[in-house]
C-alpha cells in the first residue's frame, strides 16, 4: 500500500541518562518530503511499525486528569487547516510535553524525534518516533537527513501513531461503543519501560483495547491473511479452526493469548514444501497484519469467549427446529460432518456420536 507524505520534521530532545535536560533543538521549517533521504527514513519507520519486534499496543488518550496538554493540541490541529505552520506548532507542543515528562526521569535519554503527517489506504495518520542511532543518521545543521549509514531500525525505541479516521469515529460514538474502539497505538521496549515511559506519558497515550475487539481482529486477520495468498487459500478453514482451538485453550486455562502463539497456532497450515526461511517470512507478514490498525491485535490480550463462539458458530432455525453449529463442521460435500445441500435444501448430519444417537432415541420414545 502506497504512503504519501504530507509533512515531516525532526527535532532533537537533548538528554543523557543521569544528566539534566538540556535545551532541545527545535527547527523552524518542515522537511522537503521529495528528498530521497527524507522519504526513505519516514517510510522505513512506518514500515517497521507493528512488525514482529515492534508490536504496537492499542488505546486512546487518557482521561483529562491523567494526561498533559498534547491531546488538546492534537484536537486543535485536527480542526484547523493542515498547513506546514500548524503541523510545526503541533510538533513543538509535543516537544514541550516530552521535555516536561523526561526532566525528572533519571535514566531517561533523548534522541531525534521524527514527526510525520501522511496518508495511506485513504486514511490520514500522525506518527512520532524516537530515533537513537545517532551514528547511523547523518543530519545537517537544520536536522535535515543527508545520509543514512547503517541505520539499525530493526527495533523502534519509542513510537506512537494516531489514526485520524478512527479518532473521529471514536469522538462521534456513544459511551458503550467507545469501549470497543481505539485510535492510537504505541511501541515501547519492555526492557526499558521505566526509562522510556515518559514518551508515552508525554503524548497522553493510555493503553487498553476491548478483549472482544482483539479477539475478533485475531480471527478475522487470520482468515483474511490465508484468503489473500494463493498458496494458503485452501488452508483457510483449517487455519481458522486451529486459531479458534488455541483461543479456546486460553479461555479454559485462564491465560492471555499472545500474538506469537496465535501465529504459531496456524503454522501447520503453511505449505509443507516451504522451508523454515519461507515460513519465517509468512510469520512476519502475518504478525504485521494482525498488529495493524485494521485488526488491532496487541502482543498479548485476554480472550473474549463470547466473541470466539460468535466467530466459530452459526445459528440456524426453521419453523419446527433450531440448531447452533460449529462453522468448521459445515461443508458442501457429502463427506462433511454436516453436509449442506443447497440445491436440494437439505442439511445432513453425518458421523453422529453415540451420545447424540442415544439422546435422540430416548426423546423419540417419549
Amino acid at each position: 500500500m502506497s504512503v504519501n507524505l504530507t509533512f515531516a520534521v525532526i527535532h532533537q530532545l537533548v538528554k543523557e541518562p543521569r544528566e539534566r535536560l538540556m535545551p532541545s533543538v527545535i527547527v523552524e521549517d518542515v522537511l522537503d518530503c521529495s528528498l530521497d533521504t527524507v522519504d526513505t527514513l519516514v517510510k522505513d519507520v512506518i514500515k517497521l511499525y507493528g512488525t514482529r519486534d515492534n508490536n504496537a499496543v492499542f488505546g486512546t488518550f487518557g482521561s483529562a486528569d491523567e494526561v498533559g496538554a498534547f491531546p488538546r493540541h492534537f484536537e486543535t490541529f485536527l480542526n484547523e487547516n493542515h498547513t506546514a505552520e500548524s503541523f510545526l506548532s503541533l510538533t513543538k507542543n509535543a516537544m514541550r510535553s516530552l521535555e516536561i515528562k523526561s526532566r525528572d526521569v533519571n535514566f531517561a535519554s533523548g534522541g531525534y524525534l521524527l514527526f510525520s503527517l501522511y496518508e495511506t489506504g485513504g486514511q490520514q495518520f500522525l506518527i512520532v518516533a524516537m530515533i537513537k542511532q545517532k551514528e547511523g543518521l547523518q543530519l545537517d545543521e537544520n536536522l535535515v537527513p543527508i545520509g543514512i549509514i547503517e541505520l539499525d531500525l530493526n527495533k523502534l525505541h519509542q513510537a506512537a501513531k494516531i489514526n485520524f479516521s478512527k479518532y473521529a469515529q471514536y469522538q462521534n460514538a456513544g459511551e458503550e461503543e467507545q469501549q470497543e474502539l481505539s485510535y492510537l497505538s504505541f511501541v515501547s521496549p519492555k526492557s526499558n519501560q521505566s526509562a522510556s515511559g515518559y514518551f508515552i506519558k508525554a503524548l497522553g497515550c493510555s493503553k487498553g483495547i476491548a478483549a472482544s475487539t482483539a479477539t475478533s481482529g485475531c480471527i478475522s486477520g487470520i482468515t483474511s491473511f490465508f484468503q489473500s495468498k494463493n498458496e494458503l487459500r485452501e488452508s483457510k478453514s483449517e487455519a481458522k479452526k486451529d486459531v479458534i482451538t488455541y483461543l479456546r485453550g486460553c479461555v479454559s486455562e485462564d491465560r492471555q493469548a499472545t500474538i506469537g502463539d496465535v501465529v504459531g497456532s496456524v503454522r501447520p497450515c503453511y505449505p509443507s514444501s516451504y522451508d523454515e526461511e519461507d515460513k519465517v517470512v509468512l510469520d512476519n507478514e502475518l504478525t504485521a497484519l494482525l498488529n495493524s490498525d485494521e485488526y488491532q491485535v496487541p502482543s498479548a490480550f485476554v480472550v473474549h469467549e463470547s466473541t470466539v463462539n460468535k466467530k466459530a458458530r452459526i445459528k440456524v432455525k426453521s419453523d419446527n427446529w433450531q440448531a447452533q453449529l460449529e462453522k468448521s463442521a459445515l461443508g458442501e460435500t457429502s463427506d462433511a460432518e454436516i453436509h449442506f445441500d443447497r440445491e436440494n435444501r437439505k442439511l445432513t448430519f453425518n458421523r453422529l456420536s453415540n451420545e447424540a444417537i442415544n439422546t435422540i432415541t430416548d426423546r423419540l420414545r417419549d
